[in-house]
């Protein structure tokens, strides 16, 4: 930017300055009557704002003992030690937290309590313990660590943590802490809390009172917020539907004839809530302060913009100097920038092959800004420019693009020279963790494309920064490589992706998208009972592209949405055509994804294809990933019974491959179950745990009899495998077995009636 540029542009300011300044003398009056309202609206945002930021401070503190206990807990999953040593180890831990007990309950009763005194008592039972302590020492004993509700110990009151320990991949008992209420006094005794004008107490759901603020207004000793009558009937009605709820709630009480706001805040652990309450009292004479210093302001401004101006064309070429800097640098670093760097490899890149471009990535730097806060991360930032300013040689660049992304221009072309550089800077980077924490990992990847494998023949800056950004990604996915390379492979990848990409959407209207079949057989007769409708993509000039070529994609752009719906059409018009032939039609199930199951208007456009096709319902099976249950089961349940009103089946798909559960499979109102293909595959196997594995697949098909829900087995392949579902009284199979996916025509003519 040349000084005649910065000089046309200060005109420009100065007129609009004019303007603003203006616009700001008219707006003076105007300001002044909303102020009010203004301020009590930053008021209660303030008090939103500050009760956020002292339940993170619980939550902070509650997610630091729960790592004190599993790390604790992982040494216990390996240790062998005996029972004198464990205990010995046990206090040792004791004496580095706050912890007031500590214990361990063993499913085989093993258990052993260390008490602040640091005594030790053996074979405790669960059962002499309190009943909020046995409640989550058994959630734990089933795999789920827990807070306990707050209870009370020789007049002190105290909450328990408990975490699983495992042996394997069972848990074998559970290790607890109990911490008194105290810990959560030292948060909310904070004098600063709203300035010092504000107080906070910890209370339940139901209003109880759990941990009190000591300065507060209300002197009584109160067993709820309710008692004593300060809240007005309609606000005790108002909060206590928003804790119901688990929602935020603004309210107010008066106490002494002085009226208070309150804030509620959910810390989501129990039904606890934060109870904010804000002291301080006149406003109307704050707000008539602010609005005199407001126009005091208002004018010193507006002096000081007439300065600036006046002053602003002598300073033109020293702040020519700040702006050039502005530009180029990165201000928290001092490395150039993105601009700046591609202005130095522009050159190179265009000239010769003879480079590498590089992109470095620090992994969770987001968890770093959480944990240890903005200043540690920028000081680790400014770490890494110095690492790679002591190892960038004459002719190379780097730059700090954004965030933790950082770009480096070598001039290497040898791949094992380049990882070695590389894996260099990363050693000396990795070791500033030990100065954040010892037990903290600072953990980085990076993606190289060099230009001797490249060889593009119109090279450019974008071209190289698209290929290094294409192998960065690949490097953040793999956990076995920090440093991937952008090859042949990836570069076929990164065109079949932009091609899907480019040409997904005229590949669904022109149809391209086509139906296969792979029939589902019953295995009490031994014919076609339904098929499952599948999907290829068969571009009209060239080879098929596979769904697991296409389909992740699509989950990953929300295409797949848009697909499925097509599917489910194509399935209702295949219906339809075997109607029309006078044959009888054979059930077909297709897959609904989650981005498609929960649109607003998916109900009415399934209703809508039913009604444009004029086909029964219950020929069509909605299959849904076993994913969906992991949100709110009785809203999923809901949608589940408007589809069944109107005729559908619905299938949990890929059942016992994530999340699936015997509770979970009860509480949907499905009408199918799929086993995932992984239940026959550990079948095959025949290890160790081979008849474990036969008595829980027997047992859940047998629940599903109970259930009335129909099952159906993946991955069939062999008569051993039919031999075996059919023993353990499935329903149907697919798979190889009995065919591949074919073409509508070809299952028409194989397995329909004519």
């Amino acid at each position: 930017m040349d000084e005649r540029s910065l000089r046309r542009r200060i005109r420009r300011i100065t007129v609009i300055v004019a303007l603003v300044s203006a616009g700001i003398l008219a707006a003076g009056a105007v300001a002044s009557y909303y102020l009010r309202n203004i301020l009590e609206t930053a008021l209660t945002e303030h008090m939103e704002s500050e009760a956020e930021q002292y339940k993170i401070n619980i939550q902070r503190q509650m997610d630091a003992d729960f790592q004190t206990l599993d790390t604790l807990a992982s040494f216990l999953q390996y240790s062998k030690m005996s029972t004198d040593a464990f205990v010995q180890g046990f206090l040792l831990s004791k004496e580095n937290n706050e912890f007031e007990h500590m214990g361990f309950f063993g499913k085989g009763n093993t258990d052993i309590n260390v008490t602040i005194d640091s005594d030790i008592m053996k074979d405790v039972s669960l059962d002499m313990m309190n009943d909020e302590v046995q409640e989550v020492v058994r959630q734990a004993w089933e795999g789920q660590s827990g807070v306990s509700r707050i209870y009370e110990v020789d007049g002190v009151d105290m909450f328990t943590y408990a975490v699983p320990v495992y042996r394997g991949e069972e848990p074998v008992g559970a290790l607890i802490a109990a911490v008194g209420t105290g810990a959560f006094e030292k948060v909310l005794q904070d004098h600063s809390i709203l300035e010092g004008e504000g107080y906070l107490h910890m209370i339940s759901d139901s209003g109880k009172l759990l941990v009190r603020a000591k300065d507060r207004v209300v002197r009584e000793e109160l067993e709820t917020i309710y008692d004593n009558g300060y809240f007005m009937p309609e606000e005790q009605e108002k909060i206590e539907e928003a804790m119901a709820a688990g929602e935020t709630c603004f309210s107010e009480f008066t106490y002494e004839g002085v009226t208070y706001q309150v804030f509620l805040d959910p810390i989501n652990v129990n039904g606890w809530y934060l109870f904010c309450v804000q002291t301080a009292q006149g406003v109307s004479s704050t707000i008539y302060h602010l609005m005199t210093n407001t126009r005091i302001m208002t004018m010193v401004v507006l002096f000081l913009i007439l300065v600036v101006i006046a002053y602003g064309y002598g300073l033109i070429y020293q702040g020519n100097k700040r702006l050039i800097r502005t530009i180029y640098y990165d201000p928290l670093t001092g490395a150039y920038n993105m601009v700046r760097f591609e202005y130095n490899v522009t050159p190179v890149i265009q000239s010769t092959y003879n480079y590498s471009l590089a992109a470095l990535n620090i992994r969770q730097f987001k968890f770093i800004n959480e944990i240890f806060g903005s200043r540690t991360a920028d000081m680790l930032l400014c770490y890494i420019k110095k690492v790679l300013a002591a190892n960038i040689r004459e002719g190379e660049y780097y730059c700090r693009s954004s965030e933790d992304m950082f770009y480096l221009l070598l001039r290497d072309t040898e791949r094992d020279k380049i990882r070695e550089r590389l894996e260099k800077m990363i050693r000396e980077i990795s070791r500033y963790g030990f100065d954040i924490r010892r037990d903290y990992q600072i953990m980085l990847y990076c993606g190289v494309v060099i230009g001797t494998d490249v060889r593009d023949e119109d090279p450019s800056v974008q071209k190289a920064l698209t290929h290094v950004r294409f192998a960065l990604d690949t490097a953040r996915s793999s956990l076995k490589k920090s440093i991937w390379f952008y090859d042949t492979s990836l570069h076929k990848s990164e065109i079949l992706e932009n091609y899907v990409e480019s040409h997904m959407n005229q590949a669904l209207e022109n149809q391209e998208f086509k139906m296969y079949l792979q029939p589902k057989i019953d295995l009490g007769t031994g014919r076609v009972g339904s098929a499952e409708a599948l999907v290829r993509w068969i571009p009209e000039e060239g080879d098929m592209i596979y769904p697991g070529q296409f389909i992740p994609i699509f989950e990953k752009n929300g295409f797949c949405s848009n697909l499925d719906l097509y599917m489910v059409e194509q399935v209702c018009r295949q219906i339809r055509a075997w109607i029309d032939e006078g044959t009888t039609p054979v059930p077909l199930s297709v897959n609904q994804s989650k981005l498609l199951f929960y649109e607003v208007d998916y109900i009415d456009k399934m209703k809508g294809l039913l009604e444009k096709y004029q086909v029964p319902g219950n020929l069509i099976t909605l299959e849904i990933l076993e994913g969906l249950a992991m949100g709110n089961i009785d809203e999923l349940n809901e949608k589940i019974l408007r589809l069944k009103e109107l005729g559908f089946r619905i299938s949990m798909d890929d059942f016992g491959s994530g999340y699936s559960s015997l509770n979970t499979m009860a509480s949907l109102k499905i009408d199918e179950v799929k086993f995932d293909r992984e239940f026959l595959l550990r079948l095959q196997e025949r290890g160790m745990d081979y008849d474990r594995q036969v008595v829980i697949m027997s047992e859940i098909v047998e629940l599903t009899k109970k259930l009335k829900i129909s099952t159906v087995v993946e991955g069939v392949e062999t008569q051993e495998n039919e031999d075996l579902i059919k023993k353990l009284g499935c329903g149907y199979g697919q798979g190889y077995y009995y065919s591949r996916p074919v073409s509508v025509e070809e299952f028409s003519e194989k397995y329909v009636d004519q």
